[in-house]
């Protein structure tokens, strides 16, 4: 397909983000790659893709993001971001909502992920518990903050967020903190359902 669409300035290209609706009786959309032409200069970026954007496939994710890749830049690498959600132990904590995050670093951000598969198991978001996800992004450096919240949705919906901490894959060393210690409630706390968190 060839689209045609209308921009500013977008500086240097390093990388792409796609993702797509998860609509009823969508089974899926398996993406070969991507082509960028800025028509005034004829510079071009590809982005090699080679992979499913589906709930029911291998990484259950309808968002991923693509390094470009061309000869006058290196190509990033792309990091399977672990990300742990740590539940406080007071009374109400839990939440059934749905929880979403966004990850900033020196190199831009994640965008918004839905955070639905728990390396953990089981119910997501309960007191006391430390649910573990995958992001999987192009690489980020050094991480600064984080936006987190959720939709409300359900009784009870907030939630006692201790801390958030990152690390870029699940055997690395290095690990950013993202402390909070309150409520993502509309009626306790910070009266927010979402907010920033700066890392320590």
């Amino acid at each position: 397909y060839l689209l045609q669409v209308e921009t500013g300035d977008l500086g240097d290209v390093y990388k792409i983000r796609v993702s797509c609706d998860d609509v009823p009786g969508f089974e899926g959309w398996h993406l070969k790659s991507f082509h960028l032409e800025e028509l005034h200069t004829n510079q071009k970026v590809n982005f090699d893709c080679y992979c499913w954007l589906a709930l029911n496939g291998e990484d259950k994710e309808l968002v991923k993001e693509f390094p470009a890749v061309n000869e006058s830049q290196k190509t990033l690498p792309v990091y399977k971001y672990l990300v742990s959600v740590h539940i406080g132990d007071c009374w109400g904590a839990e939440t059934f909502a749905n929880v979403y995050i966004n990850l900033y670093g020196r190199r831009g951000d994640t965008g918004v992920r839905k955070l639905q598969t728990s390396l953990a198991g089981g119910r997501r978001f309960q007191r006391s518990k430390v649910d573990s996800f995958l992001v999987e992004a192009v690489s980020l450096s050094h991480l600064q903050k984080v936006v987190i919240g959720h939709d409300g949705e359900g009784y009870g919906a907030g939630m006692y967020l201790k801390m958030v901490t990152v690390k870029e894959s699940q055997d690395s060393d290095k690990e950013w903190v993202f402390p909070l210690w309150n409520w993502l409630d509309t009626h306790l706390g910070l009266c927010e359902t979402v907010c920033e968190i700066g890392t320590v």
